[in-house]
């Protein structure tokens, strides 16, 4: 009978705007045997947000550095800034005996993939309910001019086309409904683990009896 891995690597991706990093924040606070995995990146630090907390702020030079340490899982480039995941993260998480949850775009998804077999990942892609709403909340961030959220709106439609690589695919028209959603599947395939587990011990008193 072939094991299932206990600790997932959880993969939440999603085109800019449609509210994956917000998703990622809100499933950390429900479900408490998940870690998450905090990037660094060369990118500037916002107002509203914390190094170590948000992101792990770096300069290019330091990254690369780190880069060439192979201290990254993955790493991809996201308008000329720089982003990676560190290994220790997913050591860590295996430590404590947690999911670690990565808030990554679809490039640093297929690396991952490469690297940890099928069974150990559950991975889902957030789709906005329509483009006019994605544009819409592009504009709400307040982050970027008009020239800069037509560029991350150009970009996100080219990103959606990658849905098909992922297990799940969820439309985000209501941030809470969509975080109940990831919920509930990661607990089936916790389910599941605990079923196996369950039905190995019991064959073994069978047959051993």
């Amino acid at each position: 009978m072939s094991t299932e891995i206990e600790n997932k690597l959880i993969i939440i991706s999603s085109p800019s705007g449609a509210g994956k990093t917000t998703l990622c924040k809100l499933l950390i606070k429900k479900m408490k045997n998940i870690t998450l995995s905090i990037s660094y990146t060369s990118r500037n630090k916002r107002l509203n947000e914390t190094n170590g907390k948000d992101y792990y702020f770096v300069s290019k030079k330091k990254f690369e550095n780190l880069k060439k340490k192979n201290f990254f899982i993955e790493t991809a480039t996201n308008f000329k800034n720089l982003y990676g995941s560190p290994i220790k993260n997913i050591t860590l998480s295996k430590k404590y005996k947690k999911h670690v949850l990565f808030d990554i775009d679809w490039k640093g998804a297929r690396k991952i993939r490469k690297k940890y077999k099928q069974n150990e990942i559950i991975d889902f892609f957030i789709l906005p309910p329509s483009k006019s709403e994605l544009k819409r909340r592009l504009v709400k961030r307040g982050r970027d001019n008009n020239k800069e959220i037509n560029l991350r709106l150009s970009y996100a439609i080219d990103e959606m086309k990658h849905y098909n690589e992922y297990k799940y695919v969820l439309i985000n028209e209501k941030v809470q409904n969509t975080v109940k959603e990831i919920k509930r599947i990661i607990e089936y395939h916790e389910l599941i683990i605990a079923q196996k587990k369950f039905l190995k011990t019991k064959l073994k008193k069978i047959i051993n009896s």
